[in-house]
């Protein structure tokens, strides 16, 4: 046998078959004569894994249950490697993780260039954000079966590159140092030198014994191990004890190792030999981020709010939309948006528009001369702490506090008005008064009725003066689609009209659900 997989499965009935398929010889290409074996080690899971229905994926696999397992499986890793042959040991410490079709290929390759050192490969999470913190944004299970409905990975394995985004150990990007690796390779003269894993590591999962055999490993390749380039592992949340587990998780886990070695760990520090292919464009999308504004909503229901241009361009649009205005009053809308409400009036043809932030009535002013235009007979009430003083012909104007809508809000003016609603949230962009205008017109909105929530592209533009906001009407946005998801839905049409949130209002273009 040239080459022997160990994937360690705990409770994985849903991920495993697919991590499987990806590492079967129908899927991985460039094999040649390669002879492998997958040996799965089923560490205990309350429903033993299914290997019949894994044989029909991968008919080069068998499984190793251990009945009474312990909640590390660093010992039982160790044995099963043992029962195996292969020259070369490929070990995925967590069976979750489904692999790039060149991987196997290229690891092997690597190995025959330099048999003695170790082989790591960069890893990365399905979704729109690291796992730990998409799950808290509403990435779920069914989330995910979703996204990988949406792309094609069982015939193109390259594709799972755009629905990911690289993990925690491998966030200094194809060139930097990935802290550890799954799946690991290296020759199994290597691993017995090793020792295989430390079985002192007793915490579910293994705790920190992936990242210590890494280093382990690198220093055991004279610093210098191989690093796969354009290839990958994608991992499947599943609720695992590191990946997916708690902030308190991984602080028992990190205090096992300190109290194993008597020092904290530390990231590795090696010289990487590289192997692969690396095309430009998955160079540049996981290249290392520079330091850009810090967000706090990244993204709800695996949808990011990341606006999806250049800083540049966005900061210079934003200038110029600062400068519009319309007839002699200031209207500060982008052009991209100015479009979407087209579209929305003409679809809508709402009888009530409600604007709260109205600033000289420029953009109210807007939304009258469209309706009119389009032959759309609509009351107009335009909101703001400081409106205009002059009246405008055709608008209701209201002097209002959107941080107390149950306060100052012209009540019996809302109640009164014919739906269909367009709601459009302008008002202080900041995270209290964005929230206290979502709940209050949340039960007032009709099915069909629109609301837009402005300006979550503060989180984008880096000037200073954004930093105030803190992210606002995105958190907003985030933590209301979350409550009230049974009421409410993005509109993905309105949102990734000309491309992912290419929208001043990145997510919150929201409809009331029928």
């Amino acid at each position: 046998m040239d080459l022997s997989l160990v994937v360690c499965a705990y409770d994985m009935a849903r991920e495993l078959p697919r991590t499987i398929e990806t590492l079967s010889p129908q899927y991985q290409r460039d094999l040649g004569a390669l002879r492998y074996e997958i040996v799965v080690l089923d560490n205990g899971s309350p429903h033993p894994v299914d290997a019949a229905a894994l044989q029909a994926i991968a008919p080069n696999l068998r499984v190793l249950r251990i009945e009474s397992a312990a909640p590390s499986p660093a010992a039982a890793l160790n044995a099963a490697v043992a029962q195996t042959t292969g020259r070369v040991v490929g070990l995925f410490i967590d069976g979750a993780r489904m692999a790039s079709p060149g991987l196997l290929a290229m690891a092997m390759q690597a190995h025959r260039a330099d048999p003695m050192r170790v082989i790591g490969s960069l890893g990365f999470h399905l979704g729109p954000d690291l796992q730990k913190r998409a799950m808290l944004n509403g990435y779920n299970q069914s989330v995910e079966d979703a996204l990988l409905a949406e792309i094609p990975w069982r015939q193109d394995g390259y594709s799972l590159f755009t629905r990911s985004v690289l993990a925690g150990s491998s966030r200094g990007g194809w060139f930097g140092a990935i802290g550890e690796s799954n799946g690991l390779f290296l020759d199994r003269t290597l691993w017995q030198q090793l020792g295989g894993l430390d079985e002192r590591f007793l915490s579910p999962g293994g705790g920190l014994v992936n990242l210590e055999f890494w280093r382990r490993a690198i220093a055991a390749s004279d610093g210098q191990p191989w690093i796969i380039l354009g290839e990958g592992t994608f991992h499947q949340i599943h609720g695992g004890a590191a990946t997916n587990g708690t902030e308190d998780d991984r602080q028992a886990m990190a205090a096992e190792y300190q109290q194993i070695f008597g020092a904290p760990i530390a990231p590795a520090a090696y010289t990487p030999r590289f192997i692969g292919t690396l095309s430009p464009d998955l160079a540049e999308r996981f290249a290392p981020e520079p330091a850009g504004p810090p967000r706090q909503a990244q993204a709800v229901f695996g949808r990011p709010f990341k606006v999806a241009l250049p800083t540049a361009a966005m900061s210079a649009i934003q200038k110029g939309t600062l400068r519009t205005r319309y007839r002699d009053r200031r209207l500060a809308k982008n052009p991209f948006d100015l479009v979407l409400y087209l579209q929305v009036l003409e679809r809508l043809r709402p009888r009530t528009i409600l604007e709260i932030g109205t600033s000289e009535g420029g953009s109210a002013v807007w939304l009258r001369d469209q309706c009119r235009t389009l032959g759309i007979d609509c009351r107009i009430l335009t909101m703001d702490i400081t409106p205009p003083e002059e009246p405008i012909d055709g608008v209701e104007i209201f002097r209002v506090d959107a941080s107390d809508p149950a306060g100052t809000f012209p009540h019996a003016a809302i109640a009164d008005a014919p739906h269909p609603w367009l709601v459009i949230e302008d008002s202080a962009h900041t995270f209290e008064a964005t929230a206290a205008v979502l709940a209050y017109f949340a039960p007032l909105l009709a099915p069909g009725d629109h609301l837009v929530v402005e300006d979550g592209v503060v989180a984008d533009l880096p000037e200073p003066p954004y930093r105030k906001y803190e992210d606002g009407p995105n958190r907003a946005v985030r933590n209301f689609l979350l409550e009230r998801q049974a009421d409410y839905r993005i509109a993905r049409n309105l949102c990734d009209f000309f491309g992912h949130n290419v929208t001043w209002c990145p997510n919150g273009w929201l409809v009331r659900k029928g």
